[in-house]
């Protein structure tokens, strides 16, 4: 093969994370002159590149030349070259041996090769179980995008399409299914990210249906080194990772190990990329006639105070989701996950408007003058909001609908009623069957199987993140 051959270079498909609206690519290779331009005469031979939009054809960066690493015979061998793409695509980058005869006004372009489809945007890593591999059931209309692509479990960049966890071509893979994965949340995502930034998406999926925490631990974790494996080999800077797991920790042996195995999580894999990566969570859905409702209520708790307690720790909340099976987000539903979590994503990584869950701040009976200004009469429990965008949305008055619970010294305080108001955004308040007794304790939405039609946010359409037996003040 003669003009340029590349030995280094981005892959097609791939996506490039930027820093500062900038990826910097370096090129390597081979250069060779034709064997007939050597019979004419050959003054110099210079390897050169340029960038081209691939929608219009137009030039992003001009014939550039490369700098020549080593010289052989008869014009031969060897270039290096690092350079700057701004954020957008896609791209195309082509080469070119530019050949001087010894001719008068003779000058070649020989072809070189091309890396095709290149974007230069946010790379996302998707990390988890089931929920997070996309084992949707059902249907619905999710296409793909030319600006979302998906680094396979064969370890190669191409467009993203459900399945996005299938396992073609793999060989020993940590996160090889044994099922059928179906939709996922993270086309959606990524389209939706695309649309509020402008900038092309690459994901990197590394879930894997069933999986429990200790196997994404840093010891003995076979997923969390495959996870690493997989970012070494699609980029050296990613955006963000999203994290969806915990179904499978739900039990008596596991549920009160989940907090501190998360937090090394997270903490190991911001040692090793050498960066404060963010985490983007999402707390447990359900699971009809799911066993160990307190274990439940644990992991879900543990997922809460991660988001307060760790620093780039975020979470959504996923009690109003519909199912496609058992405990399977449906088809439907994971698509609006994601474009949910692509909002959140561009709150947080682009400094737009706050998206977020409604957050429980503090519990705390309701004070006298407050219940007699309110007009209430009884036992009421005032409950405070954070990230509440315009008014909380309540379905149903029943306290039995309303998903929150509470317990004394002396056992459970039933919920009678539930109300909210347009003009006090920010507060649920809870009528109490009678006075608490001593240490009391709150959850919301904690069972394996949790309230149906929880508080949602009038704006966001997110109910309130769940929380396990939070004492009240």
């Amino acid at each position: 093969m003669f003009g340029i051959i590349l030995t280094e270079a981005p892959a097609d498909w791939q996506i490039l994370q930027q820093q500062e609206g900038f990826a910097s690519v370096t090129l390597k290779g081979n250069y060779k002159v034709h064997p007939a331009a050597l019979e004419v005469g050959v003054e110099y031979a210079i390897p050169q590149f340029r960038v081209m939009g691939e929608q219009d054809n137009m030039t992003v960066i001009p014939w550039t030349y490369m700098d020549i690493t080593g010289e052989g015979k008869d014009f031969t061998g060897t270039f290096e070259t690092t350079f700057r793409i701004p954020v957008g695509g896609l791209y195309r980058i082509e080469t070119s041996l530019e050949t001087k005869s010894t001719l008068p006004n003779i000058t070649w372009l020989y072809r070189g090769d091309c890396v095709l489809h290149l974007g230069v945007g946010d790379l996302f890593v998707i990390a988890g179980q089931s929920n997070s591999a996309g084992y949707s059931r059902d249907f619905c209309a999710d296409p793909p995008s030319l600006m979302v692509h998906l680094y396979r479990n064969r370890s190669r960049w191409d467009l993203a399409c459900h399945p996005l966890n299938e396992s073609t071509g793999i060989e020993g893979m940590a996160n090889e299914e044994m099922g059928i994965p179906g939709v996922s949340p993270y086309l959606s995502f990524g389209k939706k990210y695309q649309e509020l930034t402008g900038r092309p998406v690459g994901l990197v999926q590394t879930s894997l249906g069933g999986s429990p925490m200790r196997r994404w631990t840093p010891e003995k974790g076979e997923l969390y080194l495959n996870m690493l494996e997989k970012m070494r080999q699609a980029g050296n800077r990613f955006a963000g990772v999203l994290w969806y797991q915990g179904c499978s920790d739900t039990d008596p042996g596991q549920s009160g190990l989940y907090a501190e195995r998360f937090r090394q999580y997270v903490t190991a894999v911001r040692r090793e990329l050498g960066y404060e990566i963010p985490f983007f969570t999402m707390q447990l859905n359900r699971q009809i006639n799911g066993q160990h409702d307190e274990c439940w209520g644990a992991v879900r708790e543990a997922q809460r105070r991660a988001a307060l307690e760790i620093p780039g720790v975020y979470i959504l909340s996923t009690t109003n989701l519909s199912l496609s099976d058992g405990i399977h987000n449906s088809a439907p539903s994971n698509v609006v996950l994601g474009e949910k979590l692509a909002m959140q994503c561009n709150a947080v990584l682009n400094q737009q408007e706050e998206y977020e869950a409604p957050a429980l701040r503090e519990a705390s009976l309701t004070a006298p003058e407050e219940k007699e200004e309110l007009k209430l009469e009884g036992v009421w429990l005032k409950l405070t909001y954070d990230h509440v965008k315009n008014a909380l949305l309540i379905f149903s008055g029943l306290g039995a609908d309303s998903g929150f619970t509470l317990k004394d010294q002396e056992g459970p305080v039933a919920v009678r009623s539930i109300r909210s108001n347009r003009e006090d955004k920010n507060h649920i308040y809870l009528e109490l069957e009678r006075e608490p007794e001593g240490r009391t304790l709150l959850s919301f939405a904690w069972q394996a199987d949790p309230v149906k039609i929880p508080p949602v946010d009038e704006t966001t359409y997110l109910p309130p993140v769940s929380c396990y037996e939070v004492e009240i003040l």
